[in-house]
């Protein structure tokens, strides 16, 4: 079924998202978690993919491009497969904007090569601390999510290489290293003054560094964005607020 909704026309230029090497490390290190192919490399969908191009788009200031978006598809499309693979990105991934790639500085855009020419490419790093959590009403109802991501990462790539205890409630680093993906309510009162650097609210908002009210909105903090996500017999959408007019390949 069609992309509908406000998304531009294509998908951002490979030097204005971070997506594009975010798609890449996924597919390297966490896996397929059930079906025919479990097991297997994780692969986006071509609707999963450019949904998490645009998430993931900058500006020339390697600011986002989007603050919020909004995605809607019918129950059974694969939101919470898509969901869980970006909670695990925020986690370990290169999820955040380090600084524009340097003369001989090797660099994705450039093909893993030595950065050369004028063009700003862009160098991804990792969540410094990264609290990633996955709230809703009740703990039950953060079940689906939870074991998604735990059977992406079960026997992955990842489990190994980023020395992860995948517990059944908390997917955390061995070793005492702090970071953390949690499930909590939406009326948890550790929540207050919590810092959280993604938040997956159940049928509401996917936030980056955003704290939980107990109406499962979020209160803000600068420069930081949200996703929210329901279920919708209406075609697949994904909607946001852009910030700046970003180029278009």
């Amino acid at each position: 079924m069609p992309l509908t909704g406000n998304m531009p026309v294509g998908v951002p230029p490979r030097s204005r998202s971070l997506g594009y090497e975010i798609m890449r490390w996924a597919e390297r290190y966490i896996v397929q978690p059930d079906g025919e192919d479990a097991g297997h490399p994780w692969k986006f969908t071509k609707e999963q993919l450019r949904f998490l191009l645009w998430l993931y788009a900058i500006d020339d200031n390697g600011r986002w491009v989007y603050r919020t978006a909004a995605l809607r598809r019918a129950k059974g499309w694969g939101k919470t497969p898509l969901l869980a693979a970006i909670a695990i990105i925020e986690f370990i991934g290169p999820a955040r904007f380090s600084h524009w790639a340097a003369e001989g500085e090797r660099c994705y855009t450039c093909g893993n090569r030595p950065h050369t020419g004028l063009q700003k490419h862009p160098v991804t790093k990792r969540v410094p601390l990264p609290l990633v959590q996955i709230a809703a009403t009740s703990l039950d109802q953060t079940a689906n999510t939870r074991d998604m991501i735990r059977g992406m990462l079960a026997e992955s790539p990842a489990e190994h290489e980023y020395n992860l205890d995948i517990g059944k409630g908390i997917v955390q680093f061995k070793g005492g290293r702090p970071g953390r993906i949690e499930p909590v309510t939406s009326s948890s009162r550790g929540l207050e003054g919590a810092r959280p650097t993604f938040v997956r609210p159940r049928q509401k908002r996917l936030c980056r560094g955003r704290t939980m009210s107990s109406s499962s909105a979020t209160r803000c903090t600068t420069g930081l964005r949200a996703t929210r996500v329901s279920t919708s017999g209406r075609p697949w959408t994904a909607t946001s607020r852009r910030l700046r007019a970003p180029a278009v390949a």
